[in-house]
Parts: structure tokens; C-alpha cells; sequence
């Protein structure tokens, strides 16, 4: 199965799976029906939010390991 990693962008993320939207979410971001989220690294809006990108990033894997 593929990983998030921090340097992915927003889009290639979402397209893993959509439901990754909420855990985005409860980090804080909302960036991802910004249209300049297409151009975004998960760090980048993290950075741009001030949330941890280390704990998004691991959420984010949970999410997708517990499907």
C-alpha cells in the first residue's frame, strides 16, 4: 500500500483516498478545495496553517491502514 509522505501535493494525496479530506480537517486545513492546493505540498499547507505535519502525516497513514 503507498504511504503519504509530507512532500506529496494536496491532490495526489486526495486521490489515494477522498475520506483523507476529513483528517485534513481535523489538522486544521481546509485547503483542499483551494484551487492553488493543486500546486501544494502537505507541508506547505501544513506550514501555511500552522498545524504539525508530522502528526497529519501519521494520521493520514492511519486513515488509510485502518480501511
Amino acid at each position: 500500500m503507498a504511504k503519504i509522505q509530507k512532500e506529496m501535493l494536496i491532490t495526489d494525496a486526495l486521490g489515494m483516498d477522498t475520506g483523507l479530506a476529513a483528517v485534513m480537517q481535523s489538522h486544521g486545513l481546509g485547503c483542499f478545495g483551494c484551487p492553488s492546493s493543486r500546486g501544494k505540498s502537505l507541508e506547505m499547507a501544513a506550514q501555511n496553517h500552522g498545524a504539525n505535519i508530522d502528526a497529519l502525516v501519521s494520521d493520514m497513514n492511519a486513515f488509510l491502514e485502518n480501511k
